[in-house]
């Protein structure tokens, strides 16, 4: 392969790497509705932490056995609280922005239904990703530079 190709192919795949990485940084920015759709089982406990923007809307509902519900806003300051309910639906809207907490403990013997949606945004981790493929697109577009110097 002559060097002008390794060239070319280094510098569109660097510019590649740049151009997904920094759109993924952008989307990842930007809550979403995910599915909180799901079962409990007896005696067992669900934790839901979706992160939200001020504004950003679940939609909860629960039925089946006898269970206790809470959400907690960001600073830990329980938002709502249920016990010992059967059957329960609730809209939320964040008034702040962060991660919230949905816990579900079912306190039956038969199987609890979750069912909804909350607006989510990607973790913290997931930034650290989308840079390291910036920063892969860096080296590779200095690879390809590097190669047609030589």
């Amino acid at each position: 392969m002559s060097r002008k190709a390794v060239f070319y192919i280094l510098i569109l795949s660097g510019i590649a790497f740049i151009i997904i990485g920094t759109l993924s940084v952008y989307d990842s920015n930007i809550a979403k509705p995910v599915s909180i759709n799901g079962i409990v089982n007896s005696h067992a406990k669900d934790i839901l932490t979706p992160i939200m923007d001020v504004g950003s809307k679940a939609q909860i509902g629960i039925n089946g056995s006898r269970f206790d519900f809470t959400i907690s806003d960001p600073v830990n300051v329980i938002v709502l609280s249920v016990k010992n309910k059967t059957n329960f639906s609730y809209n939320l809207i964040a008034k702040s922005s962060g991660e919230y907490r949905l816990e579900t403990h079912n306190l039956g013997s038969q199987p609890l239904s979750i069912f909804g949606y909350a607006e989510t945004k990607a973790s913290p981790l997931a930034f650290g990703a989308q840079m390291m493929l910036i920063i892969t697109g860096i080296v590779v577009v200095g690879l390809g530079i590097r190669s047609k110097i030589v």
